[in-house]
């Protein structure tokens, strides 16, 4: 038998364009296949893209809201003994958070603590379980034994 091919190591007894490998096409099954395996993987990856999305951004409104926390704490340790149960009790978020986080809840509380008060703040704004389990933060604010103007006294060693 005679090869249409040039190279007779490996005769091939058709002309070109026709047999196995001179396919030009997808069949229908092929295209059903294909599209079951692609509606296959999105119906199981779009419901990660969605919850990787949520989870981004409670994950920005948590730091946000921690931000805020601390920026308040910090604020009110600053003030004066006498001053701090006033601020306390007229305690809101600032403006920046208001916009950014729906809903949001600033509440303060002033104890009494074996060396000094005890500030405890605490976060809420509208996220699924986070009214149930606020952002709190607190510090210990303890009496200055001088003002905060003067240096402090010191003592002399014997």
């Amino acid at each position: 038998m005679k090869s249409w091919c040039s190279n007779d190591a490996y005769p091939n007894p058709l002309p070109k364009g026709e047999g196995i490998g001179a396919r030009h096409g997808t069949s229908a099954f092929e295209v059903i296949v294909s599209f079951t395996l692609l509606s296959s993987v999105l119906t199981f990856a779009t419901p990660l893209v969605v919850r990787h999305t949520r989870l981004l951004a409670a994950q920005r409104h948590y730091r946000l809201a921690l931000d805020e926390l601390s920026n308040q704490i910090e604020r009110l340790s600053a003030l004066g003994a006498d001053e701090l149960p006033a601020a306390v009790e007229k305690l809101a978020p600032s403006d920046f958070v208001v916009e950014r986080l729906p809903g949001a809840e600033l509440q303060g509380q002033l104890q009494a603590a074996e060396f000094g008060q005890r500030l405890t703040l605490r976060l809420t704004w509208d996220e699924p379980q986070r009214r149930a389990a606020p952002l709190s933060l607190s510090a210990w604010i303890v009496p200055q034994t001088h003002s905060p103007t003067s240096p402090p006294e010191r003592r002399q060693e014997p």
